[in-house]
């Protein structure tokens, strides 16, 4: 009969003693890693961490692997082989894998201050203090932790990627301040062609029993994830009835939420692990041979006898069988010397004897087969039995998790509404207090508080628009209201207003209103300006200047026919040549220009050109109108610039724009503004006192 199977799922090259453990206790041992330890993605933080590891009241490891990871890291921040461990620093891990992990790297007690649960500094296998199992998770490591002593201190918890953050919140609930980083990650591994045969192998019909070790419940879910994907639905289906070994509550249930049927609950540790393993064998495979040696642990506790009576029964049956055919065939010694006559007659006797045994057994067989259908019938009723109990005990918890949800909403509304509460008490109590400081105001408090928003006006006009005068007349409202009250306290901020008058009239006054409007009559004039590149339309003046010569060419063409004819034919070509000249003028005329590209433009780029300008004189203006003279100043010769490029310059219209635009450029004189500094300065120090 082949040996039980057990499938080790920790990650490669964390299992050899459990392995050579289960090896020597006669079972076999297929290695199936569900997941994959590696150095984390980004060690900066933990790096970081460890550098300032004398600043943390304590130090918490999730798992051996943590530990590893961050000694190693620890290792190369302080630049030496072998890390050392502030002895001030307290350490706290969650298991008895963690504690000789550890003890490994040389920190244990007493030198060290090493917090585990309780039974996790031995072999991980004594129970609680009231004779309970032991718990190594973060629930029993919180029991042995002291928040009113981490309370404003700082906590660095050293994990892997992902994983619970309950301790973590307990801590900083209690008001520690926590630093998780991640030393290590978790990452799901590809197994081989060879462990996929090996377990389909485990899972066919007629194999040996095979029992799967989940030590995580992330390994739970990595088994469920990629046995959907590399397992027929047949061979899923089979491989959740396998019998599973959890060593923890939490596993268990996520073995139950995936659809697992078969979990046996195992006590921590690697002792505790290759216990359960051995019951497993003992009760589904039959007891391990005598000859196997087997390793020194703590003994499990043998289970009860399974109900399975029909193979006993049948050993049993053949065994009688067999003894009872040897000796009704087997011939006592003396009957082949009595040979006589008489053996016709004892061949009856032995047929009677075979038919009777025959009828014995098949009464034997009858009898095994009604006592196994009691059996069965009486395991069906205590199982229905048990499964209406079960689902009482689940209808009444569901009402209970109902009226939970109930009570928990119902608690909710009523926080929300005393939220709401305290928030308008809050409210009222703030209004209160600000009636109470606006009763309290004496005259003089009126008074300041006047003059205070005389000068702060006085100041933001100056800064965000620069009229002196607005400003000049709240410093001199402000001085008025303080010679009106006639007070020796107030005479430091008259003298302090009376210099910042007089520095307010000393500013020379400059017309930023009038520049802003001829900028404007420029920019409403540049749609008309004609183009080099265009055809130019003849101005009125032009014109009539033009009507005006030829009229008195025509009369004087007139004066020369009546004349006497003195010239003759010669003076007739004449005027002929002068009329001509001054037709062909008319319509050719011939003009020299310095930039060839300003002949080049079309239609759209002519409209282009003009909203060029235009935009560069609003730049121009908006400059002004902050005073940002550079500004102001650039912009104002771009546009000059394409206007004397561009545009026609002899045109009465251009030059019309280009002389509005130097003297709007002449009329922005920048002018250093004064400040308000002393009297302000003199207004806090009358607050102060």
């Amino acid at each position: 009969m082949p040996r039980p199977t057990v499938v080790v799922t920790r990650p490669a090259g964390q299992s050899r003693q459990l392995t050579e453990a289960l090896q020597a206790a006669g079972l076999d041992v297929l290695g199936f890693p569900l997941l994959s330890i590696g150095p984390a993605a980004d060690d900066a933080p933990l790096r970081a961490a460890l550098a300032r590891l004398d600043q943390f009241a304590l130090v918490i490891f999730v798992s051996p692997n943590a530990i590893q990871y961050a000694v190693d890291a620890l290792a190369v921040v302080q630049g030496i082989a072998a890390a050392q461990w502030p002895p001030g620093v307290p350490v706290a891990v969650v298991g008895p894998a963690s504690v000789m992990a550890l003890a490994e790297r040389g920190i244990v007690a007493p030198d060290y201050r090493v917090i585990a649960p309780a039974g996790a500094d031995g072999n991980g296998t004594n129970g609680g203090a009231n004779g309970e199992e032991a718990r190594f998770d973060s629930e029993a490591l919180w029991a042995q932790l002291e928040p009113a002593a981490l309370q404003g201190r700082s906590v660095l918890i050293v994990r892997g990627n992902g994983g619970r953050d309950w301790l973590g919140d307990r801590l900083r609930e209690a008001g520690a301040d926590v630093t998780a980083v991640e030393a290590y990650q978790r990452t799901l591994p590809e197994p081989t062609a060879m462990q996929w045969q090996a377990v389909r192998d485990g899972l066919s019909p007629g194999a040996a029993p095979q029992a799967w070790l989940l030590t995580s419940s992330e390994a739970v879910r990595n088994l469920e994830t990629l046995a959907r994907h590399n397992l027929s639905p047949q061979e899923l289906a089979t491989l959740k009835q396998v019998q599973c070994i959890a060593p923890h509550a939490r596993i268990a249930e996520q073995a139950q939420a995936l659809g697992f049927t078969r979990i046996l609950r195992a006590a921590p540790g690697d002792a505790g692990l290759l216990a359960a393993c051995k019951q497993w064998a003992d009760a589904y495979a039959g007891p391990i041979a005598a000859s196997t040696p087997v390793p020194a642990v703590a003994p499990a506790p043998r289970p009860e006898p399974l109900p399975v009576p029909p193979p006993a029964m049948t050993n049993r049956v053949e065994r009688v069988t067999q003894e009872t055919t040897s000796s009704s065939t087997t011939i006592p010694p003396g009957a082949t010397a009595s040979a006589s006559p008489s053996a016709s007659f004892a061949a009856p006797r032995r047929n009677a004897a075979l038919w009777a045994l025959v009828a014995v057994l098949v009464l034997a067989t009858a009898g095994g087969f009604w006592w196994l259908q009691q059996r069965v019938d009486h395991l069906t009723e205590e199982l229905a039995r048990r499964q209406q109990s079960n689902d009482a005990l689940v209808q009444e918890t569901r009402v209970l998790s109902r009226n939970a949800q109930d009570t928990v909403k119902e608690l909710q509304a009523k926080v929300g509404a005393l939220d709401g509460q305290v928030g308008e008490t809050r409210d009222k109590q703030v209004a209160l207090e600000q009636v109470y400081q606006d009763l309290m105001r004496n005259r003089d408090d009126w008074e300041i508080a006047e003059i205070q928003q005389l000068l702060t006006n006085a100041g933001q006009q100056l800064q965000l628009t620069g009229n002196v005068q607005v400003a000049l007349a709240a410093l001199q409202s402000a001085d008025a209201r303080l010679a009106r009250t006639d007070k020796p306290q107030y005479n430091l901020l008259r003298r302090a207003l009376a210099r910042d008058i007089a520095r307010m009239k000393a500013v020379p006054d400059t017309d930023l209103t009038g520049a802003a409007i001829k900028l404007d009559e420029a920019i409403n004039q540049i749609d008309a300006l004609p183009l080099l590149s265009s055809e130019r339309m003849l101005e009125r003046t032009e014109a009539e200047d033009r009507k005006d010569a030829g009229r008195g060419a025509a009369a004087k063409g007139a004066r020369e026919a009546s004349a006497p004819a003195s010239g003759g034919v010669g003076n007739w070509f004449a005027r002929l040549w002068n009329y001509m000249r001054d037709e062909m003028a008319q319509v050719i005329r011939i003009r020299k220009v310095d930039d060839t590209e300003a002949l080049l433009l079309s239609g759209d780029q002519g409209w282009f050109l003009r909203e060029n300008v235009k935009l560069r004189m609003l730049n121009a203006r908006l400059a002004l109108l902050s005073r940002n003279e550079p500004v102001f100043r650039n912009d104002l010769a771009a546009a000059q610039a394409m206007i004397g490029r561009y545009f026609d310059t002899r045109s009465r219209r251009v030059q019309t724009v280009l002389t509005l635009l130097k003297q709007a450029q002449a009329g922005a004189v920048t002018v250093q503004l004064p400040t308000m500094a002393e009297s302000l300065g003199a207004l806090h120090a009358l607050k102060k006192e």
